[in-house]
């Protein structure tokens, strides 16, 4: 049998840097279709890219040859090319691939962070075969200098681990095929105990002006709020979802471990990126914090974290508004009219409470 072929929508962190190592370039063919122009001009001049996954605290390379790269426009040629499909483009621009893969048969694997993705798609195009797959791991979309000279093209990964639908599992690799009650396991620790305290340490890291998330961990006020953070998603886990204590305490300490990792040079606007995303009522700072509350737990590590999304700053992220609105309204006007909170109700009361000593808390952060 010889090799199979991937189309890999996305050429970043997870599609670039991590699905080589769960699906190996000496058994699979990539194909990427890929928005920006500069990184598609480059994989397409190039013909390969370079990743390093760190391993005992050193780095291991594996050279990727890359058959084509295509702009999303051009994809439709590569579908009769290819035995499967992976999406690692985020939750908000996989709504634009209903019309490209509507009819196909193909498997079709959603690395995506949001569990309803696949069952949006799968609806959208007819095809049974779209899965949820959760890549348990840290992927940056770039690299320390020293193997960027290597490879400008090169980018960093943990050592793994993927857990991918039961339905697909003809499709191979590296990659734990579970039936549905793994996969929500796996999906709600990966959401609260993974999501959660990661972008609240990249928000964090943000308000301290740093660019690495090891850097924002490095930081001891930061490095004990996200320690907080999963001692109460730990909490909200075993209360809601009766969720093996064990596992939870042993994922959290996992999460730590590697937010710390000073190999890995994950950027803090990679995690932070759309913040009003990662706001929703379903997600994982909102979405959490009112979860915590409802067993009640009162999560004041997670309403620092919400405090600190408020105030990202970045002049290139596409809900850059976030912090005008925040800026011009009261804050009682910006919770109920930006962040859709009710007065009176368990979050909005605690966060408006909060709000003077928690910006307080974010001053002295920059300082």
């Amino acid at each position: 049998m010889g090799r199979l072929s991937l189309l890999v929508f996305g050429a970043g962190a997870i599609g670039r840097g991590y699905l080589p190592w769960v699906f190996p370039p000496d058994q699979y063919e990539y194909r990427y279709v890929e928005a920006d122009p500069m990184m598609r001009t480059r994989l397409s001049e190039s013909g390969r890219f370079t990743t390093f996954k760190t391993v005992n605290g050193e780095y291991e390379a594996l050279e990727v040859p890359v058959a084509e790269c295509l702009a999303p426009g051009e994809s439709a040629s590569a579908l009769s090319k290819v035995d499967a499909v992976i999406t690692a483009v985020g939750p908000r621009n996989v709504r634009s691939l209903g019309n490209t893969l509507r009819g196909l048969s193909l498997p079709v694997v959603c690395c995506e962070n949001d569990s309803a993705v696949p069952r949006r798609l799968a609806a959208a195009t007819g095809n049974a075969r779209v899965v949820l797959g959760i890549p348990d791991v840290i992927a940056s979309n770039t690299a320390p200098d020293r193997l960027l000279a290597v490879d400008p093209l090169g980018l960093v990964t943990e050592d793994g681990e993927c857990f991918v639908d039961q339905a697909v599992s003809d499709l191979g690799g590296n990659c734990h095929y579970v039936d549905e009650e793994e996969l929500d396991n796996q999906w709600r620790a990966k959401l609260y105990i993974h999501n959660t305290p990661h972008c609240i340490a990249a928000y964090l890291g943000s308000v301290r002006g740093v660019s690495y998330l090891h850097e924002a961990m490095d930081h001891p006020r930061i490095h004990a709020v996200v320690q907080g953070v999963m001692d109460e998603m730990a909490r909200m886990l075993e209360l809601r979802y009766r969720m093996n204590q064990g596992f939870v305490r042993w994922y959290s300490g996992k999460e730590l471990r590697r937010f710390s990792n000073t190999l890995l040079y994950d950027p803090v606007a990679r995690v932070a990126r759309e913040p009003f995303r990662k706001l929703a009522h379903n997600d994982r700072l909102i979405g959490a914090a009112e979860l915590c509350l409802s067993c009640g737990v009162v999560p004041e590590n997670v309403i620092l974290g919400i405090m600190a999304a408020f105030w990202y700053e970045a002049s290139d992220d596409p809900d850059i508004n976030i912090r005008y609105l925040r800026a011009a309204l009261e804050p009682s006007e910006f919770l109920r009219m930006i962040i859709r909170l009710r007065p009176g109700e368990a979050l909005y009361e605690i966060v408006l409470d909060r709000w003077d000593q928690n910006v307080a808390t974010l001053s002295e952060l920059r300082s």
